[in-house]
């Protein structure tokens, strides 16, 4: 009995469906390269989505424009976090539902009277953001904002310190965590003075081959089941 059990769990094991996921690496807390691995609670989401739905996950950690380009490539399967807009939204399959929301602050300097600014407010201005991510539609799409690009969000707390840009835009806890980080660097320098959007966050599955909309099923119903049974409940409590 216990020789038939093992090779019953070995052969469940062999064919097992495995899918290989890019993850952006420095966007912690959702997700970030710690060591070698991805680490962060967009990580254990996905991981526990894919494995309710009875698919093992691979993740491969790369920069962020980097991992929706080899998605859109179908060099891997999918990345995440990816936030739904007009200009991504015909390249990628999206699974229903989201993973979560994230409110995407505006910054300025610590000494800033302004408050309660939007997207309209950024027009004309300086404004620092990271490469290829994405800020809300009214943000993304929008030409009239003058964007100083750079591979990482301290890049842009730091221009922002330094009287490079007027704003900096970040993710709320994205910029918690880098403000936490980087003391003293940063300690009482800045502060969220209006805010784009607070978009869903999702994997954004490749196109270029089947394999894309058949994991986006399945991850899918894998979210569903780990929001049903406490799971998802679970991760978010672990990652306040």
């Amino acid at each position: 009995m216990k020789y038939g059990l093992l090779m019953l769990l070995l052969a469940s094991s062999a064919w097992a469906e495995t899918v290989t996921i890019a993850a952006e690496d420095d966007w912690h807390p959702y997700c970030g390269k710690v060591g070698t691995e991805a680490k962060g609670m967009a990580v254990d989401i996905v991981r526990e989505a894919f494995k309710a739905a009875g698919v093992d996950v691979r993740f491969e950690v790369m920069p962020y424009a980097r991992c929706m380009e080899q998605a859109k490539s179908g060099k891997v399967t999918g990345c995440f976090d990816a936030a739904r807009n007009s200009t991504l939204e015909n390249d990628y399959v999206w699974h229903k539902p989201a993973m979560f929301k994230a409110r995407i602050n505006i910054y300025a300097l610590a000494n800033s009277t302004q408050s309660n600014l939007g997207v309209k407010d950024l027009e004309g201005r300086e404004v620092a953001v990271t490469n290829g991510y994405e800020y809300g539609e009214e943000f993304d799409t929008n030409p009239r904002i003058k964007r100083s690009v750079n591979n990482q969000d301290v890049l842009g707390f730091r221009k922002l310190a330094a009287g490079r840009v007027q704003y900096a835009v970040a993710y709320e806890k994205v910029a918690n965590a880098v403000f936490d980080k980087h003391k003293p660097e940063f300690a009482g320098k800045f502060k969220a003075v209006g805010m784009t959007a607070e978009p869903e966050l999702y994997i954004a599955f490749t196109k270029a081959n089947p394999d894309g909309a058949k994991f986006a099923a399945k991850f899918g119903q894998g979210l569903e089941a780990i929001m049903k049974n406490g799971k998802y409940k679970e991760i978010e409590n672990r990652w306040k």
